[in-house]
């Protein structure tokens, strides 16, 4: 984020005067600004006159405009938030939009309460960052975190500021985007164990708190916890992130089979494990696939 500023910026990039109109509205009520580009090249242009906070793109699949922009930002040093706009149809596109540098996806059509939290999350990220402490030779930590989704931003952040601090920026970015996607499956899909199908249709309907609420209600979910555990060994250029919920887990072995243009981007965990394994590789799971583990760089 740009410090002195009143309000957050959101450069959208996208042809559609009315979804500019709306997003703009939504935007407002969030306390976003939001500037308005039709093509990357207007978008560009924006850029070197005011950098905003986020940008969110269509990724304009028939020339691809969407990810050069994304090249273009992260080849200049630019480490703001990009987030991707594309159909569930575009899985090769945005896997490689997420290699080059996107740190969140929207589907089409946006839906707002989708868009508000891509935005909260923006907003969250954006606070001061810890100092590194240098003399760090190793360390591990255990987090036992409630089943609680309104509260998973707030735990990224954590995350990242206790435990995040020595990898570049530009890996962070993508490691935030990486956790708030597993942390969200392993509290929705996973403890709470309610289905892709059951999620969309509530967000559709504007009812997805009230069914979070619902099911965190019940006796046999309100207890369920996730576990987080982070480690870095003496000597290790690497961070290992663990992630386990109480859920019943998933069949991951077919789904980590399948080509990444067969996921399919409109469900969480197919989405997940996009993002996450094209920027860290080794994600594996255990037997049972409601823990999953992966590592991060530190060069």
């Amino acid at each position: 984020m740009r410090t002195g500023r009143l309000s957050y910026t959101v450069l959208l990039v996208n042809p559609s005067r009315d979804l500019q109109a709306g997003l703009a509205r939504d935007a407002e009520r969030l306390g976003f600004t939001l500037i308005s580009a039709s093509n990357p090249s207007e978008a560009v242009a924006s850029f070197e006159r005011e950098p905003p906070d986020v940008v969110v793109t269509d990724l304009f699949s028939s020339d691809e405009g969407g990810l050069a922009l994304i090249q273009e930002l992260r080849s200049r040093g630019e480490i703001c938030p990009v987030v991707v706009v594309s159909s569930e149809t575009s899985g090769p596109t945005v896997a490689k939009a997420f290699q080059a540098g996107a740190t969140d996806y929207l589907q089409k059509p946006i839906v707002t309460e989708e868009f508000a939290r891509v935005l909260t999350r923006v907003r969250r990220s954006g606070r001061q960052d810890a100092a590194p402490l240098s003399a760090l030779l190793g360390f591990e930590q255990r987090l036992v975190l409630a089943s609680d989704a309104a509260s998973v931003e707030e735990m990224v952040f954590w995350l990242t500021q206790m435990t995040a601090m020595m990898v570049p920026e530009t890996v962070r970015v993508g490691l935030r985007g990486a956790l708030q996607e597993l942390l969200l499956n392993a509290v929705e899909h996973g403890n709470l164990e309610i289905s892709h199908d059951e999620k969309k249709q509530a967000v559709a309907e504007g009812r997805y708190d009230a069914l979070l609420s619902e099911r965190s209600a019940r006796p046999v979910f309100r207890d369920r916890c996730v576990v987080v555990e982070v480690s870095c060994p003496p000597g290790a250029r690497r961070l290992q992130y663990r992630i386990r919920d109480q859920g019943k887990g998933f069949d991951w072995r077919t789904m980590l089979s399948r080509k990444p243009d067969w996921i399919g981007l409109a469900e969480g965990s197919g989405r997940g494990l996009l993002l996450v394994r094209s920027l860290f590789p080794d994600l594996t799971y255990n037997g049972q696939g409601n823990e999953v583990t992966f590592t991060v760089p530190l060069d």
